[in-house]
């Protein structure tokens, strides 16, 4: 029996074994030889949604082949790659995602997969940037779908029930940079009565909490140096030095740290601690 847990230590794997392929094709025969087969990624769902009675199948193996198509924007990725490898090799070649998991070890497919959300009103959760996936199905098939088929967005973010993710094509867009700016002493009253005037405040808005108290432990709002934003109350942030000013909400926001930082999205993803 696997002696693994996941990510956040409440969980542990009931699967006899654990199987690390290092090519499509050995991927292949381990779907056709197992009775009960199931992919495993970073291990980030608290639950036993990723466990099973047979064989647990981890990607990290898997070259990354990230492979960039320029004309027309797009990246093509192995099942296992972590966002942080993808977002510092697109960063190094001049492009993005729209999006992005809180932590750089998560997977591509896992995240995919389950509808992870990224941050940000407006933008789309990580599944949206999918225009194509391969995966390999119980007989040992190969099957390729793209944005468009019949059933894509329910392929795309299938829970591993409809077969092993190996590879996927992504939405691409230039790189652009982030600035930051951490908020503490929010009262959690407060931000529930304006909750949507909060989490519309930038480009990408997370909150972070311990669950203790009144107070929110702190806000990150990230906005990109490329785009002019309008948060909600129709006041225009405005980007000092490496901060952001929030007037339109200073009961809510009330105490900026001078943590702002100005730099690629790829290098962001690096200095995200491990607080979720």
């Amino acid at each position: 029996m696997v002696t693994e847990r996941n990510w956040a230590g409440n969980y542990g794997y009931q699967a006899p074994q654990i199987a690390h392929p290092a090519s499509v094709a050995e991927l292949q025969d381990l779907v056709t030889g197992a009775a009960k087969i199931r992919a495993l990624g970073s291990r980030h769902s608290f639950n036993d949604i990723a466990d099973t009675a047979g064989t647990l199948v981890v990607l990290d193996r898997l070259d990354a082949g990230i492979s960039v198509d320029a004309q027309n924007m797009t990246v093509t990725v192995s099942g296992g790659t972590r966002y942080g490898t993808l977002a510092a090799e697109l960063q190094r070649r001049g492009f993005a995602l729209h999006n992005l998991a809180s932590l750089p070890h998560i997977s591509v497919a896992g995240a995919v997969a389950t509808a992870t959300h990224g941050s940000g009103d407006r933008n789309g959760n990580l599944a949206t940037a999918v225009a194509a996936l391969e995966l390999i199905t119980a007989d040992g098939a190969v099957v390729t779908a793209r944005r468009g088929d019949p059933d894509f967005a329910g392929m795309v973010v299938g829970l591993g029930a409809l077969g092993i993710v190996s590879r996927l094509t992504l939405d691409i867009e230039p790189s652009f940079e982030i600035v930051q700016s951490v908020f503490e002493g929010l009262d959690w009253e407060q931000v529930l009565e304006s909750f949507d005037d909060v989490t519309s405040a930038a480009y990408s808005v997370s909150l972070f909490t311990d669950w203790s108290g009144t107070k929110v432990g702190q806000a990150w709002l990230k906005n990109r140096t490329d785009q002019a934003v309008l948060p909600a109350g129709g006041c225009a942030a405005s980007v000092v030095s490496t901060a952001i000013v929030m007037p339109m909400m200073p009961n809510i926001l009330p105490r900026r740290l001078d943590s702002g930082f100005d730099s690629p999205r790829s290098a962001r993803m690096n200095r995200t601690p491990d607080t979720r």
